[in-house]
């Protein structure tokens, strides 16, 4: 089976993923931080290296400014619903995923304003200029993505944030990019920063964080948080803020594990490896009759995902074909409907082809083969 779906969850793990969340669960289940036995204070150590090793990999100065979460859905809506009411003004993209648009639609009905800029393909300083020239008196925050779940555009993170004014803040969908894009959350001026553990980080699902770079949002859910349990009120101190229930330290064990896979490996050789991956099947995809590739002009300014469609067919019959393959994609809306919009293709979707670390140029002459068979 070749697995070109790494833009809904990677696959497949790192053996050193897989063997960590299995021996984690093999030998300790106990609650971290809820009990003064060795377990769970093993647990316990456990969560903590997990922060710093996260926080180490996005220049998180300190650990408890690394909030662990279910996943960059839970993220961006403790973010974007714990920060933001009534009059304020919020700045977008017409490339977000539902993740960030249905929190901001849903803020919309309270009150707060939403403009959602149209970013330009070929220019990024045309997209940034846009961005500045939709700032008023009352605009809070710029939310957009690092990196197109639908059509891998990298977006100049920052360069936004060198250009925005310092009262506005910069909250990033990096659901795309983590793992894969390198960002420094002291050096770029990000704000808050928002990734699930199971895509480009490698992890397994069931994980995500928030990575905080300035005042603290409120709450998303309440709770036990293991501290303060006489105190009516929510601990102000961070992580437990935003961290009520127990936290899953499996998961945090395959976090941590890949944390560290990806630290050995590096980033850029990640990076370079999906850029050479994504040009190579751009050339060879651009040579098969009847396919429509619709970032083609762009490609240098995407990486690790290509959207397509063939011969006028629903993105659903083709994802079909080939699955019957043996190649794994994706079709349909992918929770980007203001990018559908634009390109005109929300009657019948997209084919999304998206790359991981483990994907290769072999794999790509497999697709190329199985395309060119369509009928």
């Amino acid at each position: 089976m070749i697995y070109f779906d790494n833009g809904a969850s990677s696959h497949p793990k790192p053996q050193c993923v897989v063997k960590a969340v299995g021996d984690w669960l093999r030998k300790n289940a106990s609650n971290p931080g809820r009990s003064g036995h060795r377990l769970s204070m093993e647990a316990a150590e456990l969560v903590y290296n997990t922060r710093v090793a996260l926080g180490d990999l996005f220049g998180v100065e300190k650990p408890e400014n690394v909030i662990l979460v279910p996943n960059a859905t839970y993220a961006l809506n403790t973010v974007l619903l714990g920060l933001f009411e009534k009059g304020d003004h919020i700045i977008t993209t017409d490339l977000e995923h539902n993740s960030v648009l249905r929190p901001l639609w849903h803020l919309q009905s309270k009150g707060v304003e939403v403009s959602v800029i149209k970013v330009d393909f070929e220019d990024d300083e045309k997209t940034i200029e846009k961005m500045m020239r939709s700032i008023r008196s009352k605009t809070k925050a710029i939310v957009c993505t690092q990196c197109s779940n639908i059509c891998g555009r990298i977006l100049p993170i920052e360069r936004i944030a060198e250009r925005k004014p310092k009262d506005v803040l910069l909250i990033v969908d990096g659901s795309q990019g983590a793992g894969t894009i390198p960002i420094n959350m002291v050096e770029s001026g990000v704000d808050y920063y928002c990734a699930p553990s199971h895509k480009g980080l490698l992890g397994p699902q069931g994980g995500g964080l928030i990575l905080i770079n300035n005042r603290i949002p409120r709450p998303l859910i309440y709770g036990g948080t293991g501290t303060e349990s006489l105190n009516p009120e929510q601990p102000l101190a961070l992580p437990e803020h935003l961290e009520s229930g127990t936290l899953p330290t499996a998961i945090c064990a395959g976090m941590l594990a890949a944390a560290n896979y990806i630290k050995d490996l590096g980033r850029k050789k990640i990076h370079s490896h999906k850029r050479a991956l994504t040009d190579y099947a751009y050339d060879e995809l651009r040579a098969v009759s009847g396919v429509e590739l619709y970032m083609y002009p762009y490609a240098s300014k995407c990486l690790g995902v290509i959207p397509l469609n063939m011969n006028g067919k629903h993105s659903g019959d083709t994802v079909e074909y080939l699955d019957q393959k043996g190649i794994c994609t994706r079709g349909g809306i992918h929770c980007a409907p203001l990018f559908h919009l634009r390109m005109g293709t929300q009657s019948r979707g997209m084919v999304r082809i998206s790359f991981g670390c483990f994907n290769n140029d072999r794999e790509v002459d497999q697709l190329v083969r199985a395309l060119k068979n369509l009928k």
